[in-house]
């Protein structure tokens, strides 16, 4: 499992947040400042890791005792995006410190779900010059040291769509509660929703993951049902070893088509998910990063036609399309398992914890706005500071396959049974289900730890996008059924409790065994309406 490196910030204690009981894994922390006082938090007290008090905290600021900032984020040709907040007029160290923090962790969480190559910090009075320059060097100078997710990553992703460096600049501009700009909601809102609907067919679904290939024959009805057949898989790279995507894709769709043999006559479309961005269908890969780490740079700026390319060749007169993979679980769950219906009218969320958290959200027409959409790099706690180490965490490890083992960890119960990273799942599984007492309401602590970190991811989706329900699909490997999930839901209920920022009343449902075809059902329906 790889460490999260997070302790407690400053004199936090758990590294799980406040408002979660006890028993969910979790001390009580009193962090919200009295009426009238001018810090952040009150001075005698502890202060929340979890960035949703921050919200809160900051958002309550006396306005006599603070001032109001836009962050402009310029992301064409996509619509920009307007923050707004305000800050301490003269902060003590310790709050001073925390808006140099707060002011990152918030640029971060916009660049990595909306994308941007400049951000601008305006006020009427500007902003302090020491302020300004912790916030570059956290943003721009601490790559490996901002979150447990390397920033070289979304600094690369940056340089790829935008053709930019990231830059980072404050100025004077008009204050930000008098000054109501753009429509802060717009550039968050998905286009209009394509007239193309899907039509009835079937379509050869492929998933592309880092480590294995999976594909099958996903039938599309007129009645929207689904059918998947033919499924097989193979490893990404053959032997394990690194090897570059657009190399090995002949390769791999050679052997898909002669696995299908005489079923391939029935193929009428091409659908790719694969574990990387994907923007309006284009890959958008990252020099020496995942599927694309060992490709030549002269590889990377013709990766999504090559792609295309050996589709086309070995499925000719079929047309192919490709889209991330959580994107494609996202448009099962929206599409084929009641998604749309639970959701209400507002957003959904759909969550698989796999090696790495598979993260999408889609509006109430089943639509994604233009953006990264790399949730995988939202931060949602701060962590203590040393030399070296993280400033935030994300959502890596605790909404990822070793999220049980990390939650254990946390509640100090690894060391306690002396387990290892994959035993954790079967062990708190089995007591989860035991008729002992005490060992099954210590295993509901664990998965009550994950719920409060969906939380907390919900928390800051919901921000920008207001979450209707979020799914959660399930599968075999994490023992993911019905009892782990209704214990990670009390953990979620836990942790909003007294949040008004938490969407605790958001539609939480399990889609049990979803998981292996939800991708190809996805990947087929994009495939179909293209």
């Amino acid at each position: 499992m790889p460490r999260s490196r997070c302790r407690p910030f400053l004199s936090w204690g758990r590294a799980v947040c406040v408002g979660v009981r006890p028993e969910h894994g979790a001390d009580k922390v009193v962090s919200m400042r009295p009426a009238g006082q001018p810090a952040l938090f009150a001075p005698d007290q502890p202060v929340s890791p979890c960035l949703v008090d921050w919200h809160e905290a900051f958002a309550g600021l006396d306005p006599a005792l603070s001032r109001p900032f836009t962050l402009r984020f310029d992301r064409d040709p996509y619509p920009p995006v307007i923050e707004r907040l305000r800050l301490p007029v003269r902060p003590e160290p310790r709050d001073r410190r925390l808006c140099e923090l707060y002011l990152s962790a918030r640029i971060n969480n916009v660049l990595c779900t909306a994308g941007a190559s400049r951000v601008r910090i305006e006020s009427e009075a500007g902003l302090d010059a020491g302020i300004l320059a912790a916030v570059k060097t956290n943003l721009l100078e601490r790559r490996d040291a901002f979150s447990n997710m390397s920033l070289h990553f979304l600094h690369g992703l940056i340089e790829t769509v935008f053709g930019d460096r990231l830059t980072i600049a404050a100025g004077i501009g008009p204050a930000a509660d008098s000054d109501p700009g753009p429509d802060d909601g717009a550039a968050w809102a998905a286009p209009a929703a394509p007239s193309s609907a899907v039509r009835p067919g079937t379509a050869l679904a492929i998933n592309i993951g880092q480590h294995l290939t999976s594909w099958g024959l996903v039938r599309l009805a007129a009645d929207g049902s689904a059918a998947v057949t033919d499924l097989s898989r193979r490893e990404t790279c053959p032997g394990g070893a690194p090897c570059c995507l657009t190399s090995e894709m002949p390769g791999i769709m050679a052997e898909i088509r002669s696995r299908l043999g005489a079923a391939a006559a029935a193929v009428d479309a091409v659908g790719i998910s694969l574990a990387a961005t994907v923007l309006e269908g284009v890959v958008r890969p990252v020099a020496e990063f995942g599927l694309f780490a060992v490709c030549p740079p002269s590889a990377l700026p013709t990766a999504a036609t090559r792609l295309l390319d050996a589709c086309r060749s070995t499925f000719p007169n079929r047309p192919a399309a490709m889209l991330n993979d959580a994107k494609a679980q996202a448009l099962f769950a929206f599409h084929h398992a009641g998604g749309r219906q639970a959701a209400r009218g507002g957003h959904m969320l759909a969550v698989r914890l796999g090696a790495c958290p598979c993260l999408h959200c889609l509006d109430a027409h089943g639509q994604s706005a233009p953006g990264f959409d790399e949730y995988g790099w939202l931060v949602t706690r701060a962590c203590q500071e040393q030399p070296g180490q993280p400033l935030f965490s994300t959502p890596r490890l605790p909404l990822s396959h070793y999220g049980v083992a990390a939650a254990a960890h946390e509640l100090g119960l690894l060391a306690r049974y002396n387990l290892g990273v994959e035993e954790a799942i079967p062990f708190f599984y089995g007591r989860l289900l035991s008729s002992d007492p005490l060992a099954s309401h210590e295993a509901a602590r664990v998965y009550g730890v994950l719920g409060a970190h969906l939380a907390m991811l919900a928390a800051e989706i919901h921000r920008h996008r207001p979450l209707g329900a979020v799914m959660v699909l399930g599968s075999r490997a994490n023992h993911l059924d019905m009892a782990a999930f209704t214990a990670m839901s009390d953990g979620f209920e836990a942790f909003a409790a007294g949040r008004a920022l938490v969407p605790g009343r958001v539609g939480r449902v399990l889609l049990a065994d979803a998981s292996a075809k939800a991708g190809l059902v996805g990947a087929a329906r994009t495939a179909l309406a293209s």
